[in-house]
């Protein structure tokens, strides 16, 4: 209600205000700011994103999306996104996205695998995945070709792209006992490890990659041997035992050592990817080198029981070869079947010997050798090594007054001509004599041998009952008397432990005839005679003592002297 005290005032007119659509209230700035930064953060993960590769992989044990990590020399370059089954339910494919700085890793010899913890010859690897987890690890390639599809290793290579040292290539027969990750030693320090094996180009050896870590790459030259050091070298000589061997986990796992012989000049470092012959021993691998073999032929019409493959062959107590092997060939006739040997030998084993077959400056030819040496009377002869366990060698002897032979020098297996062994001699020799031994009437002998045994038994029984009579009759002579019937009594207990003797002897005889010789049969002849001897006389001295018991005590008497011849 207005007040009637107070003028009224003219008021103004009202002025109608437009409203402005576009005023933002303070609410929108928060949603615009946080828009705008997740646009940034959008665009620059798009500027930084790298390429997507897919992975494919056996198994996905302990892979997990959007934490597995995929790491290149333990640096994190990308991170898996997600892990699924392939169609063929075969495999697991791991899609990882790489950051764009490593965008150089999606090339076409890229290597990815699993890292997991892992025992073997080489140590213990990826214990940190313990705590962390299992990661894909990366190798990176040297291609510029972009790939986005890689399959994964099953287990981590052994030498990464990059890492120092060399590799070379080992001609070996047999793998042994090695493998993947065994080691490589030089004075028994661990310098490398077996990288890889496989079958060479013609399938006849085997090669086996090694890689020698560096610094120690150098140390290999082209002159260096290597070996199998996964044995024992067991060598009796006549310095005693010896013996050889690397590091017990060699023994069992595997291992490979290398050296290089003192030749007496340095020798320049080999290259990456030189090859080398891997031998069986450390002995075979540092011998002075014996050059290109010469296959031999030799023939022999006597059995060859104990040579066997790798048997030596001697000349003149020297190896300069070895026995390839050892076979049947056809005869002129089914019972005579020859044995056929071949063998590789070493002619530069000969050494200075060999130089003074050569005129000066002429071509060196070791089958021309051979056949000069066999002009000479050098022939072959099977000859047994050990009597224990029968193996045998072949030992090349020049023969005095040889017959001569045609050496082919140009055959493609020249044949060098044998001599039987002295074994082969003996053989018919020994046949001969337990064929002699055999018509021996070694029954017959011993029973006449013990009918007179018997015969001198009963003697000696009758002997003894004599001396008994007339120890009866003679109890009251003199102490003198008493010990000389002592001592004959004693004479004749020796007497029967000696026809004992005898009889045990003849026993064990008659036991063993099948393996009597000649000097048995001569002295069992012997000791029937000097029996025989004995009997005869034991069987006089009876009868004389039972015709003169008194003999005992006063002797013989001597024999009466001739009488005197009368004077003329």
């Amino acid at each position: 209600m207005a007040d009637p005290h107070v003028p009224e005032r003219a008021l103004p007119d009202p002025v109608p205000a437009r409203q402005n659509r576009l005023h933002l209230s303070l609410v929108w700035i928060v949603p615009i700011v946080a828009l705008a930064v997740g646009a940034v953060l959008v665009v620059r993960a798009l500027l930084q994103a790298g390429p997507e590769v897919t992975i494919e992989l056996r198994s996905g044990d302990g892979l997990e999306a959007g934490r597995t990590e995929v790491r290149y020399k333990e640096v994190v370059i990308g991170r898996v996104r997600s892990v699924s089954i392939a169609p063929d339910r075969q495999t697991v494919l791991v899609t990882a996205s790489l950051e764009r700085s490593a965008k150089w890793i999606a090339v076409d010899d890229t290597r990815f695998w699993v890292v997991r913890p892992r025992i073997g010859y080489s140590g213990v690897s990826g214990l940190g995945t313990l705590v962390s987890g299992a990661y894909i690890g990366a190798d990176a390639g040297a291609s510029t070709q972009t790939r986005t599809h890689f399959v994964g290793l099953d287990q981590p290579p052994l030498v990464l792209r990059g890492e120092p040292g060399r590799n070379f290539v080992l001609r070996a027969d047999d793998l042994g006992s090695l493998d993947v990750g065994s080691p490589v030693y030089h004075r028994r320090v661990r310098v490398g490890r077996v990288v890889g094996y496989g079958l060479s180009p013609d399938g006849r050896a085997l090669d086996v990659q090694v890689f020698v870590e560096s610094p120690y790459e150098n140390i290999v030259t082209r002159d260096t041997r290597f070996w199998h050091a996964s044995g024992v070298d067991l060598s009796v000589n006549a310095s005693g035992v010896t013996l050889n061997t690397q590091s017990l986990l060699s023994v069992f796992a595997g291992a490979i050592a290398f050296a290089t012989p003192d030749n007496g000049g340095p020798s320049p470092p080999a290259e990456s990817g030189q090859a080398f012959r891997l031998f069986d021993q450390r002995r075979a691998a540092l011998a002075p080198d014996s050059g290109e073999p010469v296959r031999v032929r030799m023939v022999f019409a006597h059995s060859l029981r104990g040579l066997e493959q790798g048997a030596p062959i001697e000349l003149m107590g020297v190896e300069i070869g070895s026995v390839h092997s050892v076979t049947l060939q056809p005869g002129r006739s089914m019972q005579a079947l020859p044995v056929e040997v071949l063998a590789d030998l070493y002619p530069q084993r000969l050494g200075a010997a060999r130089e003074r077959f050569f005129a000066p400056g002429a071509p060196r030819d070791d089958r021309l050798l051979l056949k000069q040496l066999v002009e000479h009377g050098l022939r072959a002869q099977a000859r047994t090594a050990n009597l224990l366990t029968g193996a045998m060698y072949v030992a090349l002897e020049f023969v005095p007054n040889p017959k001569r032979v045609a050496f082919d020098a140009s055959a493609p297996v020249p044949t060098l001509p044998t001599v039987p062994g002295a074994l082969a001699d003996v053989q018919p020799q020994l046949a001969d004599i337990v064929a002699r031994l055999s018509r021996v009437r070694f029954d017959e002998i011993g029973t006449e041998l013990q009918a007179a045994l018997k015969a001198l038994n009963r003697a000696t029984l009758s002997l003894q009952g004599t001396l008994v009579s007339a120890d009866t009759s003679i109890k009251q002579l003199t102490p003198e008397a008493q010990a000389a019937i002592a001592d004959l009594r004693q004479a004749l207990t020796q007497a029967n432990h000696t026809l004992a003797s005898a009889q045990a002897t003849l026993r064990s005889a008659e036991a063993n005839v099948t393996d009597a010789r000649a000097p048995l049969q001569r002295n069992a002849n012997q000791a029937l005679a000097e029996l025989q001897r004995a009997a005869q006389a034991l069987r006089v001295l009876a009868d004389y003592l039972q015709r003169h018991p008194e003999s005992i005590l006063r002797g013989k008497p001597d024999m009466p002297l001739p009488p005197p011849a009368e004077k003329q």
